[in-house]
This record gives C-alpha cells, sequence and structure tokens, in this order.
C-alpha cells in the first residue's frame, strides 16, 4: 500500500460516512475515523475508542467496478474473500490480524467495510535475509492449508485449475494488447494449455498472492503479520511462487525457508504463471495509477514471455 494522499484520502463527507456507518455497528458514537493509508483501491483509516486499542477499517474506494482484465470486481466479494482468509491463517496459527466486524454496503451512501486489529508497525520496502526466510516458512505453512467448506466457495475457482488460469491469464493479455504487441492467441493458447496441463491435482492451497513486503508487518526481526488478503485464492503454489519471483522475492533466503522448491524443473511454469501478474501490471499502470517505470519493466517482460512460449 502506498501512503495516503490528503486529496484522495479526505474525499467530501466519506470518512463522515464511514464512520457514522461503524458507530452504528458498534453503537459507540465515541469512536473517531482518521486517515491511515491507501491503496490502488481501497482506503485504511485508523480507528480510536475510548477504552479501546487501536482498529483498523478498510473501505473499498468503489463497490464495483469494471476492469478490463478481470470484468466486474464486486468489493464485497473481496472482502468475504479477506474475511475467510484471516479466519483460515488464524486456525494454522499464522500471525493476522483478527476481523473484529465487518458491513456488506446496502446502498450507495453506505460503505461495505471490515474492521481488523491494529498491529503495530514501521511499514518498509525491504526485508533482511532472516525475515525473507520467515517469510519462506510462513508461505510453506500457508501453502498446506487447502480451503474447504464455506472458505472454498469464495477461494475455489469454479472451473478445473488448468481451465481456470489459462482464461485468466489470456483475459490479462487481452486487456494488455492495447498497450503492447504479443503474438497471436491461436499461438498463445496451446502453449499456455500445455504448460499448466496437469496442474489441477496440485491446485487446493491457499495463496496470498501479494507476498512483499508492503504486505507484511515486520518488527525487529520478526514478521508479526502477514496483511492484505485481496488477491488471496486456492490455487497452485506455483502460482504464488511465480508472482513472488516477478517480486524478485524468491532470495535463497526465502527458499531456504519455504524448501522443497525444483525451479528448473518448472521453469516454464513459472514464466507462464508470471504473465499473470506482468500483464496485469502492464494495464493497471495506465488505467488505474500512473508509473511509467513499472509499465515499461512489466510491458518488456510480458512481451519476452510471450514470445518464449510461443515459439515452443
Amino acid at each position: 500500500m502506498r501512503t495516503c494522499a490528503k486529496s484522495e484520502s479526505t474525499l467530501p463527507g466519506r470518512l463522515a460516512t464511514l464512520q457514522e456507518s461503524l458507530a452504528r455497528y458498534l453503537d459507540d458514537a465515541s469512536l473517531v475515523i482518521e486517515p491511515f493509508r491507501e491503496g490502488v483501491d481501497a482506503f485504511v483509516d485508523l480507528v480510536t475508542r475510548p477504552g479501546h486499542a487501536p482498529a483498523i477499517v478498510k473501505s473499498a474506494k468503489v463497490e464495483r467496478l469494471l476492469t478490463t482484465y478481470e470484468g466486474l470486481v464486486d468489493y464485497a466479494v473481496i472482502m468475504r474473500r479477506e474475511i475467510a482468509v484471516a479466519d483460515l491463517l488464524r486456525q494454522a496459527n499464522l500471525p493476522a490480524p483478527a476481523v473484529l466486524g465487518w458491513h456488506r454496503s446496502t446502498g450507495p451512501d453506505d460503505p461495505s467495510w471490515i474492521l481488523s486489529e491494529y498491529v503495530a508497525h514501521e511499514p518498509t520496502d525491504a526485508l533482511s535475509p532472516h525475515v525473507q526466510e520467515q517469510l519462506g516458512q510462513l508461505a510453506r505453512t500457508m501453502h498446506a492449508i487447502h480451503p474447504s467448506g464455506d472458505a472454498r466457495r469464495w477461494l475455489a475457482p469454479s472451473v478445473a485449475w488448468d481451465e481456470y488460469v489459462v482464461a485468466r491469464i489470456l483475459a490479462r493479455l487481452e486487456a494488455a494488447r492495447r498497450y503492447v504487441s504479443l503474438p497471436d492467441d491461436r499461438h498463445l493458447v496451446g502453449a499456455l494449455r500445455r504448460t499448466v496441463q496437469g496442474r489441477s491435482p496440485h491446485a487446493g492451497a491457499l495463496l496470498h498472492l501479494d507476498l512483499r513486503a508492503p504486505n507484511l508487518a515486520v518488527v525487529g526481526d520478526r514478521i508479526v503479520a502477514i496483511l492484505d488478503y485481496g488477491n488471496a485464492i486456492a490455487g497452485d503454489p506455483y502460482f504464488e511462487l511465480a508472482r513472488i519471483k516477478s517480486f524478485g522475492g524468491l532470495t535463497p533466503a526465502f527458499l531456504s525457508g519455504y524448501g522443497g522448491v525444483d525451479l528448473d524443473r518448472h521453469h516454464a511454469l513459472l514464466l507462464a504463471y508470471g504473465l499473470d501478474l506482468t500483464a496485469l501490471l502492464t494495464v493497471v499502470t495506465r488505467e488505474e495509477f500512473v508509473d511509467e517505470s513499472l509499465h515499461t519493466a512489466m510491458a518488456a517482460q510480458t512481451v519476452a514471455t510471450t514470445h518464449w512460449l510461443a515459439s515452443r
């Protein structure tokens, strides 16, 4: 998450409307909400109440957003996904803030929100080797979680993994074509299907899909909380590892903590899965926020990977 900009986080009436909703839920008119941080798609605000520990309330910037890369994105669905993930992590004794309450929007002046524990920490963009190793251990434990029941409803694709992930990547590549020249789908579809063939039996694990420094609460040399579960799904652990690789996070220290990864054998799979993120960032760095350096890097990586796959 990026630090909030006042012009964005103090939209007319936003905090007052959110505070009124939260006060009704908690039956406490004394609470105060202040801007804290801000992501691309959500506000994160600090909640203080006399006699209570500080809390965090996360609310959507837009309840429903039609995107070029994923169709209609409904924040209420993302919110339920985050609640399910927080519960699964805590059941597995992984460090995650407790969800204290949530509310689903009933209209344009009634925002959806999630209220969670506040975990004190100083945000960082860098992780020491010791913390990287911890992250590898936490990721391995997370990937041993296989959501079932109601959690699976919110996290698992409704079709076979192979079918889901190929369609997901192709949708992102189609959106990226507005900004880069890519091989014809006739070559890419077959290459993607061949690359992910047989991964469905391995695709029931809990994946965070944004395991990087800004989404970790680190105090000293210890990870005290894993944050931000809006991207989480149930799927193939190598899909997560591809994301981490794209962020530059598959370090020797991380791999030491994670253990049991055959990167050479799964080289093509990691590249194919990596397109999910690189194509997405090619698009959102133009359509949702402006970052020319990141756009250029992700576009180049998307082009290189698609041409490599299409030539196989």
